[in-house]
């Protein structure tokens, strides 16, 4: 027996290196879940978002199929001005949140005195990059298809709602 007083204490590292596994993985299954229940709230905001914005726009919509686009066209115009919100939101959104992890692991590693190592979560970034462009595209097809299949006069006219 190496211990031969009550003052020497002995941990099983093991067991509390598995404890933080799965206290991690149990916190990257929250943060998942978190994701996805925000992605379908910004779903339904962005569909009200543009549904008002294509209500309050239905004249540039008639002028437009005036010109000689078609609705698909149209609508197609919709989406990537959705999906040029989208990612410069996520891109700007991506750039500050990477900023502000690597300052705040390297301050809790300075105060540790622990080499600086940074884990990138990819899974849950690439999750929430596929469902923001989902969300986008969806959100603004719904919003626009109710009008793509009005007469161009009764768009102009403000009919189009």
């Amino acid at each position: 027996n190496f211990v031969t007083n009550d003052i020497t204490v002995i941990f099983d590292t093991a067991s509390l290196l598995s404890t933080t596994d799965v206290a991690t993985e149990a916190l990257i299954a929250f943060f998942d879940l978190v994701s996805v229940i925000a992605a379908v709230l910004c779903f339904f905001v962005l569909w009200l978002s543009f549904t008002s914005n294509i209500r309050e726009n239905s004249w540039e919509f008639g002028v437009l199929r005036a010109v000689g686009l078609s609705a698909a066209q149209v609508i197609r115009v919709y989406i990537y001005e959705a999906l040029a919100i989208i990612i410069t939101a996520l891109v700007l959104g991506s750039i500050c949140g990477l900023m502000l992890a690597v300052t705040l692991t390297l301050q809790f590693n300075l105060f540790t005195e622990m080499p600086f190592s940074f884990q990138f979560p990819y899974f849950l970034f690439f999750s929430v990059l596929i469902l923001s462009l989902s969300v986008a595209i969806g959100g603004s097809y719904l919003a626009a298809r109710h009008i793509k299949n009005r007469e161009i006069a009764q768009v102009l006219k403000g009919g189009g709602c």
